[in-house]
């Protein structure tokens, strides 16, 4: 299920904004979209604080108390992955819109076409990114598919896989007579860097990196092998840089 927030301090611009995506969904009967409103950055951060997640933000930038560019980066703090389109009368935002990795801008008062066009682009861009998925093989729960962007870190302990994801879950797999190398092969995504001979990361997921250990979006921290810390960090730098370029 996509889940989407909407957050406007407008009523009238909340209810218009929530009307057209219902109408996209109308539409798309094909996709399982969840809506949710809210009138205030605080009521929404409050509902992502007991671990209500979303898949998409449609923010308001002009709102009282903490506008839609501090939510967005509190968004960010805990969220790499999912996908911020702000809502604002003023352009002066794009810039500070850009620094949360916002996936579109649009100036108010927008129509069905803007939206609906902005909403095409992101939902093709989050149906890619499930595509892409880490199968492992479990004792008791059969198979597990795990999209990478749900992957924080993947280690081999005594031949086994343990995924750690973004949904607090340690995923153990089955014994394995092959190598760690062998088994992550297939994961040559631009965005995993090996930090030591047993562990992968995620970058999408990396909060600090120093030539010791890294800090990962949930709170884990991890050591950094001699042999691999200059390459590590540079290869994330390099994925920063990427990023930046895309933008």
């Amino acid at each position: 299920m996509i889940q989407i927030a909407i957050c406007d301090d407008q009523i009238n611009e909340l209810e218009h904004t929530y009307s057209m995506v219902q109408t996209y969904h109308s539409l798309h009967p094909e996709l399982n979209i969840s809506l949710h409103k809210f009138t205030s950055g605080y009521e929404l951060l409050e509902s992502i604080c007991g671990q209500k997640h979303f898949d998409i933000y449609l923010l308001d930038i002009l709102m009282p108390e903490i506008n839609g560019i501090r939510v967005g980066t509190a968004i960010r703090q805990n969220d790499s992955t999912a996908v911020i389109i702000y809502l604002t009368s003023s352009p002066d935002y794009a810039l500070q819109s850009y620094q949360v990795d916002a996936g579109g801008y649009l100036l108010k008062p927008f129509g069905e076409k803007d939206l609906f066009a902005t909403l095409d682009k992101v939902l093709a861009k989050l149906d890619a990114e499930d595509q892409k998925r880490l199968v492992l093989q479990t004792p008791h729960d059969g198979i597990e598919s795990i999209p990478y962007s749900h992957l924080i870190y993947l280690e081999y302990y005594q031949h086994r896989l343990i995924a750690h994801t973004t949904e607090g879950r340690t995923i153990e797999s089955i014994y394995y007579r092959k190598s760690f190398q062998e088994l992550t092969a297939s994961l040559t995504d631009s965005r995993f860097v090996k930090i030591n001979t047993s562990v992968i990361v995620n970058m999408q997921h990396i909060r600090n990196i120093n030539s010791k250990e890294v800090q990962l979006s949930n709170e884990d921290r991890l050591v950094i092998s001699r042999l691999y810390s200059t390459t590590a960090r540079k290869t994330f730098m390099n994925y920063l840089l990427e990023r930046g370029n895309e933008i």
